[in-house]
């Protein structure tokens, strides 16, 4: 898979996660604070993909 469509698929997911854990936990929230949420989890996601990268010491993490 490309690099485009890795950050279109966890732009997805994270967005989709972040609606159903803004509905379950915070009720009544506004999107402004589910789009937040989505952005803190996609920030993550390739944060934890570096330092997984980096523990492995590959450039593609193999």
């Amino acid at each position: 898979m490309g690099a485009f469509s890795v950050f279109f698929l966890r732009l997805i997911l994270s967005i989709l996660l972040a609606l159903l854990i803004g509905r379950v936990f915070f009720r009544g929230d506004s999107i402004v604070k589910v789009i937040a949420l989505a952005g803190v989890m996609l920030v993550l996601a390739y944060l934890f993909e570096y330092t997984q990268k980096r523990g492995k010491g590959g450039q593609n993490g193999t």
